[in-house]
Parts: C-alpha cells; structure tokens; sequence
C-alpha cells in the first residue's frame, strides 16, 4: 500500500485517523509504538537488552500484565512488562497529556513520512524515559520505522490494491454563527483489475 507524498498528506491522514473510520488502525500503531518505547525503558532500567547476558544487568524481566490505557485515539490495550525485582509503571501511563498528544503524532508522521531519530528523541524525553543513549534512539527509530512501513505495506482485507489514495475536499459550512473549514477525506484503491473503488470516506 502507497500513500502518495501531497501537500498537506501528514495533516490528511492525522485527520483521519482520529475520526471515527481510522481509530482501529490508530490504536495499533500506537500500542506498537508504545510498546516498543517501554520495551526501551525496560533496557535501561535492567541495564541489558532482553534475552542480553552481561556482568552489568541489574534486573531481569518476567513476562508481561495487561492494562488498558485510555488515549485520545480510543482505549488501547498495553502489554506491560514485569520485572522480577520490584515493578514498573510506565510514565506513559501518567496523565500527561501532552506526552500522548506526542506519541500520536509521531505516530500520524511516522506513517505518511517514515521516522526521524530527532522525533524519536524528543518524544523519549517528553515520555519520561531516562538514560537513553543516542545509539539506543537510533535503534529504537529504526524499528519503529521498520514496524510501520510493515503495517504500512500490509494486505488489505478487500484487497489486494496496486494503490491507495488518501485526499480531502475542504467545505465551508456554519458552525456556531460563523464559517468554517471542514474537510472530507476519502481513501480510494486501485484494485488487481485496475479499477478505482471507493476503500471509506469521513
């Protein structure tokens, strides 16, 4: 699946996403995000990589709990890591909604563009996460990028399509005695014959 690189293409698919049609599909890509960034904060914290043996691992992990977590894209639910000494509560989990405002949006570009280290570093930070070295932001970029272009170029269930098109066509209606800009975003597929179909709209 392709999604073609037009102006405006981040802030299209940002809206759709966030509507009623496109927050299944956001709510995977940010259980998939947030669940490497606590895998990450797991790393640090046992000072080793899972599986990783070495004289300077301090802690181990053991298994997972689930928790649902209640974001702006629905109710996601988290596979949370244990640890065999002590327990750890991820600092995602804590209401600080502008570090979930950041994920999404990583999450929205990430999609459309692909991962930037620079944004992975800046939304470990406003995460919480410490003691993150740059070699481990970058390897955390690189999954991540590598994880959504899987879900990127996944099958569709209706398909397969050679295309997807995501656009909009903006409106101007009347919303509370004033003119605003409201936009329709329609996904369109190229299906194996050739033809368009219409894949949603909202």
């Amino acid at each position: 699946m392709e999604i073609t690189n037009t102006m405006g293409a981040q802030a299209l698919v940002h809206k759709y996403l966030e509507s009623p049609a496109g927050s299944e599909l956001l709510q995977a890509m940010v259980k998939m995000a947030a669940e490497l960034l606590m895998d990450t904060d797991v790393d640090v914290l046992c000072n080793a990589g899972y599986g990783e043996r070495t004289d300077e691992r301090v802690n181990s992990r053991n298994g997972h709990r689930q928790r649902r977590w209640d974001t702006r894209a629905g109710t996601v639910p988290l596979d949370i890591p244990k640890l065999r000494q002590g327990s750890y509560f991820p600092s995602l989990l804590e209401p600080r909604r502008l570090a979930e405002e950041a994920l999404v949006s990583v999450v929205c570009q990430a999609y459309v563009e692909g991962v930037s280290t620079w944004r992975v570093d800046d939304l470990v930070r406003q995460m919480g996460i410490d003691g993150v070295s740059k070699s481990k932001v970058f390897e955390l970029a690189r999954d991540l990028d590598r994880r959504v272009a899987e879900f990127r170029n996944r099958p569709l269930d209706a398909g397969p399509y050679t295309y997807v098109w995501i656009d909009a066509l903006d409106h101007k209606v009347r919303e509370g005695g004033r003119m605003v800009s409201i936009a329709t975003v329609i996904a369109t597929g190229v299906n194996a014959d050739g033809h368009r179909e219409i894949l949603g709209s909202t």
